[in-house]
């Protein structure tokens, strides 16, 4: 698909992954060594009552389920950069996340006829239907040859 093809109003559903608690605590160590996320006592002890995912393993998540339809994969030209992050409910070993996504604009560019800015929202939820994060991204996409 090109920058013609994702019109407003234009919604797409990705497929599902389980998050376990070994990955949550392997990416944390990485990426977010909080003890929230790497420590099971300390988990407990927190105000969450036990181990939670880094909400930037949430994001990449749902970005890497977002990439896997395929979509864009002809089109991509990067992203100028991310708006509005937000982290609703905490991400749990167990949760299962689907990645729903709508385009919010759409505006071919006025320097470069060959790319358009696609903006989108999207939304994460958990196998409960919870909304637990949102971020809006605008995608540079290449036009129709």
């Amino acid at each position: 698909m090109y920058f013609e093809d994702f019109f407003v109003g234009f919604t797409f559903t990705t497929k599902s992954r389980m998050l376990g608690e070994e990955e949550i605590i392997t990416f944390a160590k990485q990426y977010d060594p909080q003890p929230f996320h790497i420590d099971k006592v300390a988990a407990k002890e927190s105000i969450y009552g036990g181990i939670i995912a880094s909400g930037f393993h949430t994001m990449t998540t749902a970005f890497a389920l977002s990439l896997e339809t395929g979509l864009w994969a002809e089109a991509s030209m990067g992203s100028p950069g991310m708006e509005e992050v937000r982290w609703f409910k905490p991400v749990r070993p167990g949760d299962t996340l689907t990645v729903r996504a709508e385009v919010i604009s759409s505006e071919a560019s006025k320097s470069r006829a060959d790319i358009g800015r696609t903006g989108m929202l999207y939304q994460t939820f958990n196998q409960d239907g919870e909304e637990v994060m949102r971020w809006r991204t605008i995608h540079l996409l290449k036009r129709l040859p």
